[in-house]
């Protein structure tokens, strides 16, 4: 029972942190108040089902279009997506990046067209907390969203951000 708000709360303090640590200074002025009250609610889109626990692997595509990026794939086993409001989300910036971790980067992906959350996934335990896919079809996210202002970071701001779920796991 204890595992379930310790799981949303997890996925939405590493967002959270994420920003905190990594984001612009209008990123963090918009975003931590609104993920401190409450009022937003957030989750980590980074698996997939074909890359499993590789994240290099990811085929999930951002690419620019002007004051955008357009984004197209799917994520898998998203905990926190069904009711939460936004998803910091994993992308290929750089499909031809080498080392492929260089052409990665992430998104403050908010709800709205093109984000469909496809349903929650029918597990055997933990089944108290939302664990969904969600697909991304020509989804558009404006460029300042980009988490840092620079393309090619999100692998290093992954693996940074992580060790709140092995202590939540733990």
């Amino acid at each position: 029972v204890w595992m379930a708000p310790s799981g949303i709360f997890n996925s939405h303090l590493i967002v959270a942190s994420a920003i905190e640590r990594h984001g612009t200074d209008e990123q963090k002025a918009y975003y931590l108040p609104k993920l401190a009250s409450g009022e937003l609610r957030a989750s980590i889109g980074l698996t997939e089902p074909n890359a499993g626990s590789d994240l290099q692997a990811i085929r999930t595509t951002a690419r620019r279009d002007g004051d955008d990026y357009v984004v197209n794939g799917n994520k898998m086993w998203i905990t926190n997506s069904l009711h939460g409001h936004l998803t910091l989300l994993l992308v290929k910036t750089d499909p031809q990046a080498e080392p492929r971790h260089k052409g990665i980067s992430l998104l403050i992906a908010e709800k709205g067209p093109g984000y469909t959350v496809v349903g929650k996934i029918k597990k055997m335990g933990y089944r108290s907390i939302d664990t969904c896919e969600l697909l991304f079809e020509n989804y558009r996210v404006p460029a300042s969203r980009l988490l840092g202002g620079v393309e090619g970071r999100g692998f290093v701001q992954t693996a940074g951000g992580l060790e709140l779920g092995r202590i939540n796991v733990g």
